[in-house]
């Protein structure tokens, strides 16, 4: 591998083009990029791909959905939301959350929610093609992390008081539609 350039999060992703195999790695690099690398390949030490954010922004988070989008976040409050058979970017959700975010997950339930947990005490889940905020749950104290089971939307965290925070988040069908409802323990 080559070498990488302070390094902040890191994720297996699902290869959209051999199924469920998850030999693609999504890593996100402090100085302002996305990398993608497949450990298969040994051209360029593996790098299929690099996206460079703006100018400031450090991302701290990288999450990828079932259908293979990448999600990043960091100081800049802002979501985005990657196609890797283009490289574009789907969405971006500007200053979603109030502070840096430095976690992210997308929902198993629906890839078109995620889970975004800033520096401070909430964790909320947003519908990010539509930029909209649909639920939160809050810690005691600041997050110090927090994770997704793989097939179901329970996530665990703890907080800089030493509590750890369970929420099963459940679909809801309501008129054909669903939506997201937490049930904090």
């Amino acid at each position: 591998m080559e070498r990488l350039w302070y390094p902040t999060s890191l994720g297996f992703m699902q290869n959209l083009s051999t199924g469920n195999e998850r030999s693609m790695l999504a890593v996100t690099e402090g100085c302002q990029q996305l990398t993608i690398w497949d450990l298969r390949v040994k051209e360029k030490g593996g790098c299929l791909h690099r996206i460079c954010g703006s100018l400031g922004d450090i991302f701290y988070a990288v999450a990828s959905s079932s259908t293979g989008s990448i999600a990043v976040g960091g100081a800049d409050r802002t979501v985005t939301i990657y196609d890797p058979r283009r490289w574009s970017a789907l969405s971006r959700w500007v200053h979603c959350s109030k502070y840096e975010i430095t976690g992210l997950a997308f929902s198993s339930t629906d890839p078109d929610y995620i889970y975004i947990q800033g520096v401070d005490y909430e964790v909320f889940c947003g519908q990010w093609n539509e930029n909209k905020k649909v639920f939160s749950f809050r810690g005691d104290s600041n997050w110090l992390g927090f994770s997704k089971c793989p097939n179901r939307d329970v996530l665990g965290g703890w907080c800089d008081s030493g509590s750890i925070f369970v929420a099963d988040v459940v679909a809801e069908e309501s008129k054909g539609d669903s939506t997201l409802e937490s049930s904090s323990d």
